[in-house]
């Protein structure tokens, strides 16, 4: 089966599967997240050690995949990737480090760029499947801005 999904598709999927919440315009805010008409994204997992951690930037290198961090205003609301301990806890960049393992959802570009929408830290190289948040995407909530 081919990952690749078309616009239109992931957007119904997201719709259907999260109850009509807000992940889905992450595809069309911030300058840096946009999806032309004909654009195919792919919804996306990895489970690898973490190479480089470029903080100021805000990218890590992952399994020789640059990952970039979500950041953007959908009205007077803030999407912002969500960064979690094995359990789920909420920690800062910070705390991740080269050697580290991580689980990470997010999106694959056509182009290549991969936005991760959550990364997890994880105490080793772990069967995924006796972790919560592998089997449930966990609702995306943004921060309001005033």
């Amino acid at each position: 089966m081919d990952s690749r999904i078309s616009r239109r598709a992931f957007i119904t999927w997201c719709v259907v599967i999260l109850g009509g919440l807000c992940f889905p315009n992450m595809l069309f805010a911030g300058p840096d997240i946009t999806i032309g008409e004909s654009e195919d994204v792919e919804f996306i997992d990895l489970q690898c050690t973490i190479m480089e951690v470029h903080a100021r930037s805000k990218y890590l290198i992952v399994g020789e995949k640059k990952i970039e961090l979500v950041d953007f205003r959908e009205g007077n609301q803030r999407y912002i990737t969500m960064l979690r301990d094995s359990k789920g806890e909420t920690i800062p960049l910070s705390s991740f480090k080269k050697g580290q393992w991580v689980f990470i959802r997010g999106f694959k570009f056509s182009d290549g760029r991969i936005k991760a929408r959550e990364i997890y830290q994880l105490p080793g190289m772990v069967d995924m499947r006796k972790y919560p948040f592998f089997k449930e995407v966990p609702v995306w909530e943004p921060v309001t801005v005033e």
